[in-house]
């Protein structure tokens, strides 16, 4: 079955300026990313794919070139609108969690609804049900320092579901867990891609998303090396 292309990266260039030397990061990168796929940016460390990541996950600007959205360019969005889309459209998770710390796991996932404007009734609800769904129904009341890194990460999910968005933004998201939690996180993901439909794009060094990918962009050199699919890496 033939799938829609939500997320056009379209000859997209960034460098930046480190005292007189220029630095390029991407050098005319273009890609299309199919609704409801599971993709991962995969590099070496300097290799571009994080700013690649903040590009369609609108966190940056590129220099030239153009990311659109279900046909909609990002950064042609006026300000207030690119906030918007970006809380509605896009669910983030991040190698440090980033979690508030002063907040229990149910205010840190609840807060995303209430700076979309729900009622905190309605955001409370939604993030119960969500943390449940993550398996952490028992864990509400918990301050991130009093959950192992693999429930930080859980929430972080929860987090970045809670808002239903289209799309799952998770960079590095197995980079701070060991060997066994990292691959449950791997396997929620895979598990709320196929049962949700969302989206997911993964910035990753891990060798273990190869396996869940249905399509694996290599980045070198801010350039998009290969694409590879899931079926060309069991093959290798």
């Amino acid at each position: 079955m033939t799938r829609d292309v939500l997320i056009e990266v379209r000859n997209v260039t960034k460098k930046y300026h480190l005292a007189e030397e220029e630095i390029w990061a991407l050098r005319g990168i273009s890609l299309d990313i199919f609704s409801g796929e599971f993709l991962s940016i995969m590099g070496p460390s300097g290799s571009g794919k994080s700013t690649l990541f903040n590009q369609i996950g609108a966190l940056d600007v590129p220099d030239d070139g153009s990311v659109l959205f279900a046909g909609q360019s990002i950064f042609d969005m006026p300000e207030e609108s690119q906030a918007a889309f970006r809380c509605t459209k896009l669910g983030y998770i991040f190698q440090t969690f980033n979690l508030i710390p002063v907040m229990s796991a149910l205010q840190n996932v609840s807060l995303p609804g209430i700076l979309r404007g729900d009622a905190p009734a309605l955001a409370e609800t939604r993030a119960k049900e969500i943390l449940q769904r993550v398996g952490l129904g028992h864990r509400l009341n918990h301050k991130p320092f009093e959950l192992s890194g693999g429930q930080q990460q859980r929430v972080a999910v929860a987090r970045a579901l809670v808002n239903k968005p289209d799309v799952i933004l998770a960079d590095e998201p197995t980079g701070n867990l060991d060997t066994k939690t990292g691959q449950e996180i791997i396997n929620l993901l895979c598990e709320l891609n196929r049962e949700e439909k969302v989206t997911v794009i993964c910035s990753t060094h891990d060798p273990k998303m190869l396996k869940s990918s249905e399509r694996i962009c290599w980045i070198r050199d801010g350039m998009l090396e290969e694409i590879s699919t899931a079926d060309e890496m069991k093959k290798q």
